[in-house]
């Protein structure tokens, strides 16, 4: 039994035996006040215990009850007591039908018919004293136990195709989570390492020219394509690093403080940040959002010269955002984005570039604005999923 299918039969369950109470107490209501008697309350005082102990403890006594279909035999015993007491036609006679639906419930047809079986001959036992009754009442009445055990099978079988529904939805989702995480390194590797040796190539293919030309330039390319092989080891280890994730077991506001606090460490710039704790986003959102600020934080230091970083990330009912400010030198922005990445990609700076593109691929926006001596602020906005915030980090 899986664990989706085991909460589930522990909810019904703690509703029948609710349900039972309810039927327990209406009939309480309705018996006339000759029937009571110590019997019936001390029967009563036992059906009503059982109830509440299930309803309380369904955890620990529905394992044991699926393995021994004959401890629900107590059970129905004990609804046998109540109806010999007070009168198997009166109003006490429905709450007993819940034990043939809690029989369906938890055996299906294998236990469910032995259960039947009993509550049908305790019930003609109770009504054997009982003249000038109709004949609906004694043959309709009874049949009220295994219809009630048929409804529980169907809640039954209910039930299990849920939780096997939910077994493959989460099943497609780790799928297309695996595959969206194939292809989100994929995009890494070639907006970083690919490049990167690329362009090491390139420089390796044209250094026996420059050995034959220059020794002098030979020497500089020389040295430059070791400077570009330790960025490509060092962006090998990001993605590396990239794999195994740690801060994915981590909230988002506590990944983005710890993603801060190392990069504040390792270029000496002060950094602030201002984050609500209850910012929650899907895996992909939340991959593509880490990864939009850290290529910011790179952008701030190598072209910003700026001492102060203001880092922000909210969340309200119209979805969430993310801000980078500094007060570095900044640079003539065009207002439209799409004049900003043509003319960032004609001289050849292609972060900006590649944050505005993991901002569309999550259904966000990415903007930025700047001017000269007034630093430069980047917003990315992502708005609700159908209108639902997704909330699973």
């Amino acid at each position: 039994m899986n664990a989706t299918l085991s909460a589930r039969l522990h909810v019904t369950v703690r509703l029948l035996m609710y349900a039972r109470l309810l039927l327990l107490a209406m009939a309480v209501v309705l018996v006339p006040d000759e029937r009571f008697t110590t019997a019936l309350l001390v029967a009563m005082g036992v059906v009503a215990a059982l109830s509440l102990t299930v309803a309380q403890l369904p955890g620990r006594l529905l394992p044991l009850l699926a393995r021994r279909p004959l401890l629900l035999a107590l059970d129905a015993a004990a609804g046998y007591l109540v109806l010999e007491s007070a009168g198997a036609f009166g109003p006490f006679f429905l709450f007993s039908v819940v034990t043939s639906a809690l029989a369906g419930v938890l055996y299906e047809w294998r236990g469910l018919l032995f259960v039947c079986a009993l509550q049908v001959l305790l019930y003609d036992l109770a009504a054997r004293s009982i003249q000038s009754v109709g004949i609906q009442a004694v043959v309709a009445l009874p049949v009220f136990y295994p219809v009630a055990g048929c409804v529980g099978v169907a809640v039954h079988r209910l039930l299990q195709q849920y939780a096997e529904a939910e077994e493959a939805r989460r099943e497609a989702e780790v799928v297309a989570a695996s595959a969206e995480e194939r292809l989100r390194l994929a995009r890494d590797m070639h907006d970083s390492l690919a490049k990167t040796l690329h362009g090491v190539a390139l420089s390796a293919a044209a250094l026996p020219a420059w050995v034959r030309k220059s020794p002098d330039r030979a020497e500089q390319e020389a040295d430059n394509i070791a400077a570009g092989l330790k960025i490509a080891v060092a962006e090998a280890r990001e993605l590396i690093a990239g794999l195994r994730d740690g801060d994915q077991s981590l909230p988002l506001a506590e990944a983005v403080r710890r993603m801060t606090a190392d990069w504040a460490a390792s270029t000496g710039i002060t950094v602030e940040v201002g984050v609500t704790d209850d910012v929650r986003l899907p895996p992909v959102r939340r991959a593509e959002t880490l990864a939009i600020l850290k290529e910011a934080l790179t952008n701030v230091e190598r072209h910003a010269a700026a001492g102060t970083v203001r880092i922000t990330l909210t969340a309200d009912g119209r979805g969430t955002e993310l801000s980078v400010r500094d007060d570095g030198k900044g640079f003539a922005c065009p207002p439209d984005m799409a004049d900003l990445t043509t003319a960032l990609t004609r001289d050849g700076h292609y972060g900006v570039v590649g944050m505005a593109e993991r901002a569309r691929r999550v259904g966000g926006l990415l903007t930025l604005t700047s001017s000269p001596g007034n630093g430069s602020t980047l917003t990315v906005s992502l708005p609700e999923v159908n209108g639902v915030r997704e909330a699973v980090r």
